[in-house]
């Protein structure tokens, strides 16, 4: 190519062979721009997708790290919302804080992107600097629904609750068809009286697009307002639109999923001896989500000794990083092989480097991911010393609590049929049974209702199962005030309760086909 030609005409070309879907000439001209200007941020952003599609994950995770050197050494602002977004694609959620702070707050490009800046501060766990942030941005820019938003979930997560709804409502006074305000309110807190906030619901249903996202989550905001003041047959009905909307743009098939368990569970492992003095212990709270996995992290970081990183992707990150390919679970993609040629000593180093990032000092260290429950095989080979709690809840309950939650992104889409998420739960109890057996002294499984009804006595032995000493007072959740960040964030700001237990119940009519299949008399 003539070397008059600019990099900014480059782009142009390969933006239209991407266009037509010409990957091979895009992307040698996204190289050809990179090996004359090496901090084009765009180019790298480009080159980090082309990368992933490939499956070359260190190679993708290079371009992100070289955009977001670009940002920072160069000032190139006008994409660091996309570079942000990037980084958080690797958990990097360090990086993205890092970068975000280092950037002039007055620049205009920041100021254009603040909306999204300030989610992904929030989404990085950096609250205290979202509210910072948020803060020089209100100094800068007319209200706006988004940064309000986003300022309503921060406070959220820190349990200031009266905050968190004031700025929900104050979102949804500037922005009333904004639908995750909407359902957000409605999980954050009840109506005051009851059905107040459903006429405005019901508005904004009538003006969003027909079977997109923003109307399943009106329908679940609906189901919880409907639910909360005893309306079962219209809180149904709105539960079940939802899902249907959840369940159609999922497309989860149930027997890949068993599929691949039982492949798994027949896959050999080779489970190293527990280690007694390692450095790091770290501790998995796990099981199918609303089981009780976010209570058991708030009383056990209750303790002295222990410290609670929230729910984080860095074991992931770390079989991605020793893999070379990008990994999320075994049950999505075909990763048996990856697995079996998988260093998990490697795997193991990265983790914990990782983890001493966010916990610099501290032996005991809480990773509180769900997703992590089909790990339990990569973990238990390459982490010897950690301890895997595993929550687990009747099944008509814990099937209930994931069918009536909506979960962002692509999480847990077997939630939203009833088939699905019995079927989903009998597996997962299965699965559980097998690992507790092969693995007695790296795995428990916690029961949901002992912790709500004895959480003393249920705390004190999981605390010997691990290795701690007991504490007293530690199931007195309240007194816990460090950030929460599940969908349970405002739940767990009250003290232990056992209203959860049976709360099937209520719907014991139109549950029928669910207990049918789960076999509940």
């Amino acid at each position: 190519m003539s070397a008059a030609v600019s990099p900014r005409e480059f782009w142009a070309r390969a933006q239209q062979y991407e266009l037509r879907g010409l990957w091979d000439e895009a992307r040698s001209l996204y190289e050809t721009i990179l090996d004359r200007e090496p901090r084009h941020v765009p180019a790298r952003l480009r080159m980090s997708r082309f990368e992933q599609i490939s499956d070359r994950y260190l190679a993708s995770k290079e371009h992100a790290w070289q955009a977001a050197e670009a940002v920072r050494e160069h000032g190139s602002t006008r994409h660091i919302g996309y570079v942000t977004a990037r980084l958080l694609e690797f958990a990097e959620e360090p990086a993205v804080v890092s970068l975000i702070e280092s950037v002039d707050w007055s620049d205009p490009n920041v100021i254009s992107q603040s909306a999204v800046l300030a989610q992904q501060l929030w989404l990085a766990g950096d609250y205290r600097g979202a509210l910072r942030f948020l803060e020089a941005m209100a100094r800068q820019v007319p209200a706006h629904p988004l940064l309000i938003f986003t300022r309503a979930n921060v406070y959220r997560y820190l349990g200031d609750m009266q905050a968190a709804e004031s700025d929900y409502e104050a979102c949804l006074a500037l922005s009333p068809d904004l639908a995750d305000a909407h359902w957000a309110l409605a999980t954050h807190s009840k109506a005051r009286p009851p059905l107040a906030r459903v006429n405005r619901i019901l508005d904004a249903l009538s003006r969003v697009q027909p079977n997109g996202i923003e109307q399943a989550h009106l329908f679940h905001a609906l189901f919880r307002e409907y639910d909360a003041a005893d309306q079962r047959e219209e809180a149904w009905s709105a539960l079940t639109s939802g899902a249907e909307i959840m369940s159609r743009r999922s497309a989860f098939d149930s027997l890949l999923e068993a599929s691949r368990l039982e492949a798994l569970i027949r896959m050999p492992v080779s489970l190293p001896e527990p280690a007694a003095d390692a450095e790091i212990v770290p501790i998995f709270i796990v099981g199918m989500p609303r089981t009780g996995t976010t209570l058991l992290d708030r009383i056990l970081s209750n303790h002295s000794a222990v410290r609670s990183l929230g729910e984080r992707n860095d074991f992931q990150a770390a079989v991605s990083e020793a893999s070379g390919h990008f990994f999320r679970s075994p049950l999505h993609g075909d990763r048996l092989q990856l697995i079996r040629e998988l260093d998990f000593k490697r795997v193991g180093q990265l983790y914990e480097q990782r983890v001493r990032r966010l916990a610099a000092d501290g032996r005991y260290v809480i990773d509180k991911n769900p997703q992590n429950l089909f790990n339990l095989p990569l973990i238990l080979q390459a982490l010897p010393a950690a301890r895997v709690l595993c929550l687990q809840r009747e099944p008509a309950d814990a099937c209930f609590s994931n069918l009536k939650e909506l979960f962002q992104g692509d999480a847990y889409p077997y939630s939203y049929t009833l088939s699905d998420v019995a079927d989903h739960c009998l597996r997962v109890r299965t699965w559980l049974r097998y690992w507790k057996s092969i693995a007695p002294h790296s795995v428990r499984i916690v029961s949901y209702e002992d912790l709500v009804r004895a959480p003393e006595q249920t705390t004190t032995t999981v605390l010997d199962f691990i290795g701690l000493d007991n504490q007293t007072a530690l199931h007195e959740i309240t007194r816990n005030s460090a950030p929460v960040s599940t969908a349970s964030s405002s739940q767990v700001r009250e003290s232990i309760h056992e209203r959860g237990v049976g709360a099937w119940r209520r719907y014991e009519r139109q549950l029928q086909p669910l207990l049918a299949r789960l076999q509940v008399q």
